[in-house]
């Protein structure tokens, strides 16, 4: 099930694609850019996520989780990148070696944040592929 937690709806300045099946990883990234003024899209599955951004636009970035069902992160990071070649995709992975990392860059991810992560390091890398300083 796809839904829009808007954060702060009146003056939401940005829209994040979150591509997460793990109910708790969705509620810590909505709960740590809480403050930010972003609208955050959920999807549960690479199939929703795809479909969400075929549909909707315009997406400022994409969190993009990599092991889902249906359909992985490598594959809707593909087929995102069939449709849009300039939209941040940041991988949010527990997968942590070096050829991981190597991986989703080949799919076509911006970046690479392992799971756990720290609200600080969430906030941090967004903001860098985001056109203003949201921080």
């Amino acid at each position: 099930m796809m839904n829009r937690d808007s954060l702060i709806s009146d003056n939401t300045k940005y829209c994040i694609l979150l591509a997460e099946d793990d109910f708790a990883n969705a509620e810590y990234v909505k709960l740590a850019l809480r403050k930010l003024n972003v609208s955050i899209y959920h999807a549960q599955d690479g199939a929703q996520a795809v479909d969400y951004f075929k549909t909707n636009q315009p997406i400022d970035l994409i969190i993009m989780d990599i092991k889902m069902p249906i359909m992985d992160g490598y594959i809707a990071t593909k087929l995102i990148r069939e449709l849009d070649c300039d939209v941040p995709i940041v991988a949010f992975t527990a997968f942590a070696l070096d050829n991981d990392k190597e991986k989703a860059i080949s799919a076509g991810c911006t970046d690479y944040i392992t799971k756990p992560v720290s609200k600080d390091h969430l906030i941090s890398t967004i903001s860098k592929y985001l056109q203003k300083n949201i921080c």
